[in-house]
């Protein structure tokens, strides 16, 4: 019994001391790609770069990374979460998706446990006070980069469609406020049901808005955004015919960005209305390119936003428990913000917000062109999010 005290308090104060330790963090992947690539950036990448930084140093500390697959299931993901306790892990690199992470945080709350999501956005999820943080800005932040958008183009008149839903709610409040304020003007707002398939009454309507709005404004001044997900594809093909809507520029959200998927479907619609449309990316630094050339070695695919974001995450934590010495999630979630705001990592600058979101990231902006006869996106510029403007690789001519 004497031996077993020992060892407890020799383990207690290694504990204390932040010496001779592994550390065992979790991560999650969302689905079977997800949990193959994430498995190779952490045990290729991640875990290396991490350990030899702490031996250069003169930490003696491992950093040990524990992956598990929530195999696309809000279920699994909560059963992880479980599971990572039981196993004596608090601090978890997940979950991907923004509904795992919605059945996990009262679990989460209230056993003291840290969730660091790469790309759950829900703007539902932007709660002080909780044990989530996010490295991705929430879906309302898109609001800010498709004003700025629309105001580096001249842009003073909008017509808005949008899928009736907290997540189009909250683009919009932010689209609008931020539009506003450099002098534009929303002229109408158009929220539709998502079993609707027939859109043509409301089409029919801001046809009739935007025939006046170009004869006060001028065509270039007008442009049309819309705010959906699958069910758009429906929406520009039926604008094809009104002829003044259908002869504007589109722009888009996310959710419309590098649609491939339906370009078979309405391949004319999209490349003549072509849908600018924001997408988060790295920021393309030395140090992005640098990483990315050893993730695509192991993967054949590009470092994308989301897998740079895990990338970053490790950082954080691992820097944040050498900073305040202890896996305490309280302790931790004093710690992060700090470290985060200096962290110029592999996705950009990894600022959080007051939620513990990710305050701003670069964003790609595409559109829809012919290639070779074929219906694709293109990059047509990028929202700069460190300076909050929009640089056009290139503009359509009207």
């Amino acid at each position: 019994m004497e031996k077993e005290q020992l060892e407890k308090e020799i383990s207690k104060l290694k504990t204390l001391l932040m010496e001779n330790l592994t550390v065992n963090l979790g991560v999650t992947a969302v689905d079977d790609h997800d949990y193959n690539r994430t498995k190779i950036l952490f045990e290729n990448i991640v875990e290396k770069d991490v350990n030899d930084y702490c031996l250069k140093m003169g930490y003696n500390i491992k950093f040990r990374f524990i992956i598990k697959n929530n195999k696309g299931l809000s279920g699994i993901a909560l059963n992880n979460t479980q599971e990572f306790k039981e196993m004596g892990i608090n601090i978890i690199i997940g979950h991907p998706s923004s509904t795992h992470c919605y059945v996990s945080m009262e679990y989460v709350n209230k056993n003291n446990m840290l969730l660091f999501s790469s790309s759950a956005q829900s703007s539902q999820l932007a709660r002080k006070g909780d044990n989530l943080l996010r490295m991705h800005p929430n879906d309302a932040y898109q609001g800010h980069v498709i004003a700025e958008m629309l105001s580096s183009r001249g842009v003073r008149a909008i017509i808005v469609i949008e899928l009736e839903s907290l997540w189009a709610d909250g683009i919009y409040k932010i689209l609008e406020d931020i539009f506003l304020k450099k002098g534009g003007i929303v002229l109408e707002r158009v929220k539709y049901n998502l079993e609707l398939t027939d859109f043509s009454s409301h089409l029919a309507r801001i046809e009739d808005i935007a025939v006046d709005a170009v004869r006060r404004y001028g065509r270039e001044h007008v442009n049309i955004v819309l705010l959906s997900y699958e069910e758009g594809i429906k929406i520009v093909k039926q604008a094809k015919d009104f002829s003044t809507l259908y002869s504007l520029y589109w722009f888009g959200s996310d959710s419309t960005a590098r649609f491939l998927a339906y370009t078979s479907e309405a391949s004319e619609e999209l490349t003549h209305l072509k849908i600018f449309s924001p997408l988060p990316e790295p920021t393309k630094s030395q140090f992005y390119f640098s990483l990315n050339q050893s993730y695509y070695a192991l993967t054949h695919e590009p470092l994308d936003f989301d897998t740079a974001s895990k990338y970053d995450i490790a950082w954080i934590l691992a820097r944040a428990i050498l900073k305040s010495k202890t896996t305490d999630v309280k302790r931790l979630l004093e710690v992060i913000p700090e470290v985060a705001s200096m962290n110029f990592g592999a996705s950009g600058w990894c600022k959080l917000d007051e939620n513990g979101d990710r305050e701003t990231a670069n964003y790609g902006i595409y559109g829809y062109e012919y290639v070779n006869g074929t219906a694709t996106y293109k990059n047509y510029g990028v929202y700069d999010g460190t300076l909050g403007r929009v640089f056009w690789i290139e503009f359509p001519s009207s």
